[in-house]
């Protein structure tokens, strides 16, 4: 799991579902997309990709992008990925937005978007943009909006805090100029999830129940990461629990366990929830191993924990 590919994978899809919630400040709108030359931005910080690493507040992003529009305005926002799963989040902006004073409005109706963090940047005669952006000290006005985002939320998938590109004029959001910031002290992955089984002590057949450790810290975060997928894609998937796999002994079983994934309504965060049983197989002392593996991105990414059982006659 801890490579570069599976954390562009996770960068991606993240930094994608900000554009897309940005985008939808506007019903009409759509999404700013590259022309056939594609405009292109660079950032440092030191970055991968669309990543800026270890930043801290106070501390500026360099952004550098080329085959924009000339003479353009843009407008930045730090953004909690809390506003990609808060369901309230959606209807709140409809409506043509087509000045910095209505997406300045738009972006207060929001409160997982830190109206304080609002920078407006320039393209120049040729297109070209080179500006440097704050890393802000201040806040979301949602207390659990925080950037870095609580241990709780990485832990669940939500790996940064976004800044997101507006266009302006067309009340759209800008892909290739939405960054996502990992902070100073963060981790850049979040740790292996968790399992318990009961019973422990099963006959062939058994149903055998399936969930988080009491009192887990970690999650089935890759579940988080295929709401957001699905959700971008428009898949009515994106709002239901995802299937596991479960293999006892080495031996696949019959199981209905899934994840739900990490939400947040009303100001309440809930964490992925692993539940569910399987059929005992396989007499012995062995393994216990639940995956949730998915392909996001043409990449392959998984989360895997595993339990001890004991299957008897």
């Amino acid at each position: 799991m801890r490579t570069n590919r599976s954390l562009a994978a996770a960068v991606a899809l993240v930094s994608c579902t900000l554009v897309a919630v940005a985008g939808s400040t506007t019903a009409a709108a759509p999404v700013t997309a590259a022309a056939a030359s594609g405009p292109a931005c660079t950032f440092t910080g030191p970055a991968i990709g669309q990543l800026v690493l270890a930043v801290s507040p106070g501390e500026q992003v360099n952004i550098s992008c080329t085959g924009f529009p000339a003479d353009h305005p843009y407008l930045l926002v730090e953004a909690s990925l809390l506003v990609a799963i808060d369901p309230a989040a959606q209807p709140l902006l409809t409506g043509q937005v087509t000045s910095v004073a209505g997406v300045e409005a738009a972006i207060a109706a929001l409160p997982e978007l830190n109206p304080l963090s609002i920078e407006l940047i320039s393209s120049d005669s040729s297109g070209d943009i080179d500006s440097n952006y704050t890393v802000p000290s201040t806040q979301p006005p949602d207390p659990n909006a925080t950037c870095p985002p609580t241990t709780e939320e990485l832990n669940s998938g939500l790996i940064g805090c976004a800044v997101a590109m507006i266009d302006p004029e067309s009340g759209g959001a800008v892909t290739t100029g939405t960054f996502l910031m990992n902070f100073k002290g963060q981790a850049y992955f979040p740790p292996s999830p968790t399992v318990a089984i009961s019973p422990t002590r099963v006959q062939l057949g058994q149903k055998v129940s399936v969930s988080d450790a009491p009192g887990a810290k970690t999650f089935w975060w890759v579940a988080t990461l295929q709401y957001l997928y699905d959700s971008l894609g428009g898949n009515a998937a994106g709002s239901g629990s995802i299937p596991v796999t479960i293999r006892s002994g080495g031996r696949k079983v019959v199981s209905d366990a899934s994840v739900t994934p990490a939400s947040y309504s009303d100001e309440v965060f809930t964490p992925p929830k692993l539940s569910g049983s399987f059929l005992a197989k396989g007499r012995g002392r062995h393994l216990v191993n639940v995956t949730l593996a998915s392909t996001l991105l043409g990449l392959n990414i998984s989360n895997m924990a595993s339990a001890k059982i004991t299957v008897t006659r």
